[in-house]
């Protein structure tokens, strides 16, 4: 970045008083996204603009919320959580099917709600949470539960049991920080051991077969492992420095499925090999620890809390796509956070991350 440049990007930064290093991450992973997305698409330029497109949108989102009054962000909550919900609802009526799944509406544009619940439960049972000033009781935690269930219910109906994990796994986040005590934590985590077997009955066999495919994916190279197996010959093939950007053959020879989405990495793994990893990864654990330092700091409890079951959930989503490409997880269908192409879940993320910016405004005031 010449001289110009940076004074270009301060000035736009200061007028909005928004945290530096993050929105200078962020700007990083989204030249990424570009990249890799260019080579994972064939060149595609068509391509590229609408990933661009919303790549723009969501910045416009993140400056918008970045200098939003918290108390504003209060006020959005229960309206931003009702919508969340008649989105989902209206998935079951009017959803559009893709390979047997029923997870996006068409609103003139194609939009996965889904993904709005990603920051919606957060928000509302933060904001639930934070009007208990008298303390929080065992009642409390089963009303917030009760307003998680609901979503991860609709969601895993459309069926989208990954999706449905995160949101879930979201809402515990904001339960734990909010101060569930040890013995609760326990109680539920044996409840969902015991349960195990009824979990499995109700399973898809699809499903099934995922988690088959985790322990042995050899034993169906052609078919359920494909996936698995693809992406770790493209990972290992990359070796230190990588093949070459635009000199993929795993990639350009069509042999990775989903390459723009969940398995983006491993684009980015065989043509940039482990230091292009690395790079990322880099970027990762600076945005992550930033944007703990802002939960860290927040003087009241919904700005603490919010900010840290954001983040934690941010990490989550980059531990399960990496895990899920290397063959330690099921193939869940989760994206790589700010490098997978997609529109409404880039857009949530850098909502998210607006939020913590606008959190982070007012900490300095």
């Amino acid at each position: 970045m010449n001289h110009q440049a940076k004074r270009f990007f301060y000035m736009i930064v200061d007028l909005f008083q928004l945290d530096k290093a993050i929105v200078f991450i962020l700007l990083a992973l989204g030249a990424i996204n570009l990249l890799v997305q260019y080579s994972a698409s064939d060149r595609n330029i068509a391509y590229l603009i609408n990933d661009g497109i919303y790549l723009l949108i969501s910045f416009v989102v993140l400056f918008i919320i970045g200098n939003l009054n918290l108390n504003h962000l209060k006020s959005m909550a229960i309206p931003i959580y009702i919508l969340s919900i008649i989105l989902l609802i209206s998935v079951i009526f009017f959803g559009i099917s893709v390979n047997g799944a029923k997870r996006w509406l068409n609103i003139g544009i194609r939009i996965q709600p889904s993904e709005l619940s990603k920051l919606a439960v957060p928000l509302m049972l933060t904001y639930y949470f934070s009007l208990k000033n008298q303390g929080i009781t065992w009642l409390n935690y089963i009303a917030a539960f009760i307003l998680l269930l609901i979503p991860f219910i609709l969601i895993a109906k459309q069926p989208d049991l990954g999706t449905g994990i995160l949101v879930l796994t979201s809402g515990c986040f904001v339960l734990f920080f909010a101060g569930i005590s040890w013995r609760m934590i326990i109680a539920v985590i044996c409840l969902f051991l015991f349960s195990t077997p009824i979990i499995w009955h109700f399973l898809h066999d699809y499903q099934r077969s995922r988690i088959f495919t985790l322990i042995n994916p050899q034993s169906d190279p052609l078919g359920k492992g494909y996936h698995i197996i693809q992406g770790m010959i493209a990972i290992g093939s990359g070796g230190l420095w990588g093949k070459g950007y635009l000199h993929g053959t795993q990639t350009h020879l069509n042999f990775i499925p989903e390459k723009n989405t969940d398995f983006v990495i491993t684009v980015l793994s065989e043509e940039f090999g482990y230091i292009g990893v690395c790079v990322i990864l880099m970027l990762y654990i600076m945005l992550i620890f930033r944007c703990l330092n802002i939960a860290f700091s927040a003087e009241d409890i919904f700005s603490r809390v919010l900010a840290a079951s954001i983040t934690m959930s941010f990490m989550l989503y980059i531990l399960i796509n990496m895990g899920m490409v290397a063959g330690i997880f099921p193939v869940v269908g989760v994206p790589l956070p700010l490098i997978s192409y997609g529109g409404t879940a880039t857009i949530v993320l850098m909502a998210g991350f607006g939020i913590l910016l606008a959190i982070n405004r007012q900490n300095k005031y």
